[in-house]
């Protein structure tokens, strides 16, 4: 078994703090020398640690300020998050969203594998459609498992201040920091033709994420439509 080095240890101890609570959204990390002092470490490994956190989008240092936990905004959605623009557009447009459908249901076999829970467990599955310049050009299909959003209403969902992700983390305590996603042709289903202005059978791309939080468990499975007659998939990330 391999062991466990002074900076993965304080990586471990810091993330637990974020998990518990300790430290919240958009809150400021104890200046590093205070948290050296508080792990009993030197600078130098507390840094190292910090750096894979912001490296995995979950903290983030802003310059002459310090240490802050990340949190979900509009930027940091259509940097992270969204990926759909116009043929050959420089620049994301934040969508506007209008929700379809609001169920409690039970897990089938691949939605309680992708979230880690048993096949028949209680799940909300959500329909979104996404528009940008009044068209619509993505179709979402949500789907949480209960245990994390107990209290999850149609009411709070549709009326939320902000993004989804940003409902969950500052609701339920549950952080995306990262997600999986594949991609795959496909053709639109008669209530997808309609629902994007296509004709049945015309291609689509679809689009399957796994959402990860803080200690990479799973928060929400998503697949999603893309009308591709007008828009695209792009995503551009600096290392």
């Amino acid at each position: 078994m391999k062991a466990i080095t002074a900076y993965q240890e304080v990586k471990r101890k810091i993330t637990n703090d974020l998990v518990s609570g300790r430290f919240f959204m958009g809150e400021a990390l104890p200046s590093e020398k205070d948290l050296a002092k508080e792990l009993k470490v030197s600078i130098g490994t507390l840094r190292k640690a910090v750096d894979e956190l912001v490296a995995e989008g979950i903290v983030i240092r802003r310059q002459g300020k310090g240490t802050y936990v990340a949190e979900h905004d509009e930027q940091r959605l259509l940097y992270y998050f969204f990926h759909v623009v116009k043929h050959n557009a420089e620049h994301k447009n934040y969508p506007k969203v209008e929700l379809v459908s609001f169920q409690s249901a039970s897990a089938n076999q691949e939605e309680a594998t992708k979230l880690a829970i048993k096949e028949g467990s209680p799940v909300w599955r959500i329909v979104n459609r996404l528009f940008l310049d009044q068209t619509c050009v993505l179709v979402d299909h949500i789907t949480l498992s209960k245990k994390h959003f107990p209290k999850l209403t149609k009411a709070a969902f549709a009326q939320r201040e902000g993004s989804i992700y940003q409902l969950y983390q500052a609701q339920y305590g549950q952080t995306v920091v990262r997600t999986s996603e594949r991609l795959r042709a496909g053709a639109a289903s008669k209530q997808h033709a309609e629902w994007l202005d296509l004709k049945v059978g015309a291609p689509v791309i679809i689009i399957r994420r796994l959402a990860l939080g803080i200690q990479d468990e799973p928060i929400e499975w998503r697949i999603s439509t893309l009308n591709t007659e007008h828009h695209e998939y792009f995503s551009e990330l600096g290392i």
